[in-house]
C-alpha cells in the first residue's frame, strides 16, 4: 500500500503560473491538482482549448520524503509521481513526470512552489481553502472514479475503445454548488461541457 502524504500537500492545487527555463511562461491555463492520502490526479486545459489531444491529464499516486525546516525557516519536501501504472488513466500523462519536484511551503501552506532539480520549470501552486477537510477516492469500476477535495472534484470516465480515441475519455473538472443544489462542470477535457450538471454521487 501506499504511503499517505504529508499533510501539507493534501486538498487541490490550483497553479497559479509555471515559469520555463526558456523564458515560457502560462498564468492562463487551467491547472488543478488533487492530492488525497496517496491518490492524486492532475489535469491541464489550455486556455480557449478546443481539442482534447492539447490537454494534459493523468491519475495515479504521489510519494513525498517528510517534511523539513530549514535553516532559513522554509519547509521542504520532495515529490515524484507516478502515472503510468497498469490501472491509471491519462490524456499524454503530463509528460510522465520525468522529474522530482522540490516542494517549498510559505508560512501557512497555502502557497507551494515548485521546482524542477534541472531547473527545466518553476510552478506556484495555490492550495483552495478547505479542500483537504474533505478527501474521496472512489473507483465505480477501473474506467470510472472520482477524486475529491472539498468542494472541487474531478470524475474520470474512460470509454475508449480499439481507437483510443480522445474523444471518448474525459477529465471534468466539478464544483459543488454553494446552496448545495448539486454539482457542475467548469471544466473539462472534453470542449463544450462547460456548465452542465453532473452526479458525482454526493453533496
Amino acid at each position: 500500500m501506499a504511503e499517505r502524504v504529508p499533510d501539507l500537500l493534501l486538498g487541490a492545487w490550483r497553479r497559479a503560473s509555471i515559469v520555463n527555463d526558456d523564458g515560457t511562461s502560462d498564468t492562463d491555463s487551467i491547472v488543478l491538482w488533487l492530492q488525497l492520502e496517496s491518490a492524486m490526479v492532475d489535469v491541464r486545459i489550455p486556455v480557449d482549448m478546443g481539442d482534447p489531444s492539447a490537454c494534459e491529464a493523468s491519475t495515479g499516486h504521489t510519494r513525498c520524503t517528510p517534511v523539513e525546516t530549514g535553516g532559513d525557516g522554509i519547509r521542504r519536501a520532495t515529490a515524484e509521481w507516478h502515472t503510468r501504472g497498469p490501472d491509471d488513466i491519462a490524456i499524454h500523462p503530463v509528460s510522465a513526470f520525468p522529474e522530482p519536484g522540490l516542494l517549498e511551503w510559505n508560512e501557512d501552506g497555502s502557497v507551494m512552489i515548485e521546482r524542477a532539480p534541472s531547473g527545466a520549470y518553476v510552478e506556484e501552486w495555490h492550495r483552495v481553502p478547505g479542500s483537504a477537510d474533505r478527501l474521496v477516492e472512489h473507483r465505480t469500476d477501473s474506467r470510472h472514479r472520482l477524486y475529491a477535495a472539498g468542494d472541487l472534484a474531478v470524475v474520470v470516465t474512460d470509454d475508449r475503445g480499439d481507437d483510443r480515441s480522445l474523444f471518448d475519455v474525459e477529465f471534468a473538472i466539478c464544483e459543488s454548488a454553494a446552496d448545495g443544489s448539486g454539482w457542475r462542470i467548469m471544466a473539462s477535457t472534453l470542449p463544450g461541457r462547460r456548465g452542465e450538471g453532473i452526479d458525482v454521487g454526493f453533496r
